[in-house]
């Protein structure tokens, strides 16, 4: 019964050693993320600064960086047809939303969104509504994009903020008949995430090798006092 328990020591040390040998490598990369906004909606044409504060040293080893940009616009149009046909009315809701890191272009977003309407011949009346006109609400569109940077990691390293412009002009119109009027109101914002990815200073665990000797080296031990034991065992 005592060589079964201690033969089933052994093996339990090794299988242990073998787990830890697995897991070793696994705590070896952390990610830290800090996120900016231009805030709610603004009329464009804007120019904002996103802040990011900047990677720690002391926390490790930075290995890359990933920016991921969401471009958000929302408008209001009106217009009415002047001509003596019925037209189909576009409005076409856009704006480029841009984000720079000093003379360097990181992202060049154009959330944008085309809406077709039917309208009648003018109806002799400019008021944007009845047959022959609109005044519409609640226009909106949306874009995302995500960028992996492994080199040039300078600037996002240290103390204090990473400063990246934020930039964002219209582009919307309003697409008809050749006697149109018409008014569109573009507003448009922008979120930033900035996730670090780096490698923690070492706790100097163990390599896996090492590791390995000293389970064998235990597990070894435990089998040889087992064998042992049954040598003496067997003479009495």
């Amino acid at each position: 019964m005592k060589s079964q328990i201690l033969t089933a020591a052994a093996l339990t040390t090794i299988a242990g050693i073998a787990g830890i040998m697995t897991t070793a490598g696994t705590a070896n990369a952390a990610s830290l993320s800090y996120t900016a906004s231009s805030g709610d909606f603004d009329t464009t044409d804007f120019t904002k600064t996103l802040s990011i504060q900047k990677f720690n040293p002391s926390l490790g080893t930075l290995n890359s960086v990933t920016l991921d940009l969401t471009g958000d616009i929302k408008g209001s149009a009106r217009f009415e047809n002047r001509s003596s046909r019925s037209a189909t009315v576009g409005v076409n809701l856009s704006s480029d939303i841009n984000l720079t890191l000093g003379s360097d272009t990181l992202f060049n977003l154009t959330p944008s969104n085309l809406y077709a309407y039917q309208v009648a011949r003018y109806d002799g009346i400019t008021d944007y509504a009845g047959a022959s006109g609109r005044t519409i609400n609640g226009l909106s569109a949306s874009t995302s994009d995500t960028k992996n940077l492994v080199s040039n990691l300078q600037p996002f390293i240290g103390s204090g903020n990473v400063d990246f412009l934020l930039s964002a002009i219209a582009q919307s119109n309003v697409i008809g008949s050749g006697n149109i009027s018409s008014q569109i109101n573009t507003l448009a914002k922008g979120d930033l995430t900035v996730t670090y990815d780096y490698s923690p200073i070492s706790t100097k665990v163990p390599e896996p090798s090492t590791l390995l000797g000293f389970g064998l080296v235990a597990g070894f031990g435990l089998l040889s006092q087992n064998k042992k034991r049954q040598f003496q065992d067997s003479k009495s």
